[in-house]
């Protein structure tokens, strides 16, 4: 994803528990043997609330 002009990214931490869900889950699938490139970025977008909105 490349911003463009006018388009604003936030990303902010979710709630706590959602956090903990993220991170729980990547440390388990990776214990179970997944590849970090596919697990470390669902738990990144379950972890955090990425906004999009225009300027």
């Amino acid at each position: 994803m490349v911003p463009r002009r006018g388009v604003g990214i936030d990303l902010t931490p979710r709630e706590q528990p959602l956090g903990l869900i993220g991170v729980g889950g990547a440390m388990l699938a990776m214990w179970v043997g997944a590849a970090p490139l596919v697990v470390l970025p669902l738990a990144f977008l379950v972890s955090v609330r990425v906004r999009l909105r225009r300027i």
